[in-house]
């Protein structure tokens, strides 16, 4: 999946790395007011952390507001994105319960 300008994944670890890593992680940013693609992760549940600035995180249908400091699960399977809602680049951690996640689009 291509992520539009404004949204970066610089991955820290995964099975691509470390064949033994059996999780990925990655610090993802999100400039103002730019959303995510909408996906889902078959194969692994996501949680996302946030360090700075404030976004709105989709989970399904809801959208939840979240601030630095806080953190959502994504279950396996589950249709999600991210929006940036605030004046600053949003920078989270992002963590997979699989090494070599499967990402697929909303279609």
């Amino acid at each position: 999946m291509s992520l539009p300008s404004g949204v970066t994944m610089q991955w820290l670890m995964e099975d691509a790395i470390d064949p033994q890593a059996g999780l990925s992680l990655a610090r993802m940013t999100v400039a103002p007011g730019v959303t995510s693609p909408a996906h889902r992760h078959p194969d692994c549940s996501e949680a996302v952390h946030v360090l700075s600035g404030r976004i709105e995180q989709r989970r399904g249908s809801d959208w939840l507001p979240l601030e630095p400091g806080e953190t959502v699960l994504i279950p396996r399977g589950a249709l999600h994105q991210t929006r940036n809602v605030g004046s600053e680049v949003a920078e989270l951690m992002v963590a997979y319960s699989n090494g070599a996640r499967i990402c697929l689009p909303e279609t």
